[in-house]
């Protein structure tokens, strides 16, 4: 009889698609202005006569889609911590797509919004990862041609944030730059999912591909004292039988 291990295998390789959430990470990708940019020197290489090939990469914990640990906005307390001490049991879980793209520029993922999704599709429960599909990854392009991606996003509205607090999920995501919109002065959004040890996962894509429900998994670098950290994010969804 198989054990646990076996089944868990099986149903993974056998039943399940991977579905990758991560931008690739390569020069004159979007950043925020003040963030480092991401950069990629060689440093061996078979052509000067090394036995290897060997880059440096010289990047931003908040670099290509990456994840928010408290500590990048929460200055003391309880969720004053770095990406080091981020549990590995938070960063993967059900998974559930909210499609937001219907909003225009600057515009609020609300609470009604959202229980007005859970009312159609499903309640969210405590534990889930929620991922907000804006549909800003389409406007995702290389400097010099980032604008339309860089300015004017969707986000999530204070109430909205509070209500995925008040749900109990361990994280939320969003396809855009960052989870509060453009034209947030306070940034309601990261302070009260941070402030209550809820992750944040910023520049998804591939979202348009996620059924309403699936397991998701992002798992940080172990970065000491770290802000953020880019992660590769994945989906695995239900093999569909043709």
């Amino acid at each position: 009889m198989a054990n646990t291990l076996d089944l868990a295998l099986q149903f993974l390789t056998e039943d399940m698609d991977i579905i990758d959430l991560s931008h690739t990470l390569e020069e004159g990708i979007p950043c925020w202005p003040t963030h480092a940019r991401f950069g990629k020197t060689l440093y061996e290489s078979y052509r000067w006569g090394d036995v290897a090939c060997h880059y440096q990469l010289v990047l931003s914990e908040h670099s290509g889609t990456h994840m928010d640990a408290p500590l990048h906005f929460i200055q003391e307390g309880k969720a004053h911590y770095g990406m080091d001490r981020v549990g590995l049991n938070r960063v993967y879980g059900r998974g559930v797509r909210i499609d937001a793209s219907h909003l225009g520029v600057n515009g609020l993922l609300k609470k009604s919004d959202i229980t007005t999704w859970e009312v159609s599709h499903g309640a969210i429960r405590a534990g889930d990862i929620v991922l907000v599909r804006f549909g800003w990854e389409d406007r995702w392009a290389l400097r010099p041609h980032d604008g339309d991606f860089t300015r004017d996003w969707p986000g999530l509205s204070r109430d909205g944030a509070e209500y995925l607090v008040e749900r109990g999920v361990k994280a939320v995501g969003t396809d855009a730059l960052a989870i509060d919109a453009f034209n947030s002065e306070d940034n309601p959004a990261h302070y009260t999912l941070l402030g209550n040890e809820v992750y944040i996962i910023e520049n998804l894509c591939n979202l348009r591909q996620l059924p309403d429900f699936f397991l998701f998994a992002a798992f940080p670098l172990k970065v000491r004292d770290g802000s953020g950290s880019p992660v590769r994010a994945v989906a695995f969804v239900e093999r569909k039988v043709s």
